[in-house]
């Protein structure tokens, strides 16, 4: 994973999501402006945003923290760390004019998120930059938020989207 894909993909998905909330306030996407949850949903939604703010927030900046002095898991964690803050921050800015755009940019980034996951998990597989006890480490935190990441892709096109259609 480079800077130059995680920042082509940033922009891309700005743009597809300006696009998106542009289409949608003017009525020609049928999607609803807001999310509409029921109650069950909504508690679900509550917990589910605790677990992320645990498994992907929480243990990767700790995983970062704890092996800052390897380039390469630097690298593979800041950039995971940034697209997540890139996602909050957008998803906060962009709540305001249109709430349920909120899911379109959690898909275009959970999708990202998930490949990105994926990529580096091949990648410290086929390097030794690690010794073995630390590949272990890395390789479970990197199977974690995958399996995690992945579950959230699914609770969205579950939950969510028909929650805005």
């Amino acid at each position: 994973m480079t800077w130059k894909t995680t920042f082509l993909f940033m922009v891309l998905a700005t743009l597809v999501v300006i696009l998106v909330g542009w289409l949608t306030s003017i009525g020609i996407l049928p999607i609803s402006q807001m999310i509409n949850y029921s109650d069950a949903g909504l508690r679900f939604i509550r917990v589910w945003i605790l677990l992320a703010i645990a498994i992907g927030l929480i243990v990767p900046t700790i995983t970062f923290v704890i092996w800052f002095k390897y380039p390469e898991i630097r690298k593979i964690f800041g950039l995971y760390l940034l697209v997540l803050i890139i996602q909050i921050v957008t998803e906060q800015i962009v709540s305001i004019w249109l709430p349920s755009l909120v899911v379109i940019i959690g898909t275009l980034y959970t999708a990202f998120r998930v490949w990105q996951l994926w990529h580096e998990q091949q990648f410290i597989k086929s390097t030794d930059f690690v010794e073995r006890g630390n590949f272990r480490i890395i390789s479970s935190v990197l199977w974690l938020l995958l399996l995690f990441w992945s579950s959230n892709l699914i609770m969205l096109l579950t939950l969510s989207w028909p929650s805005i259609l």
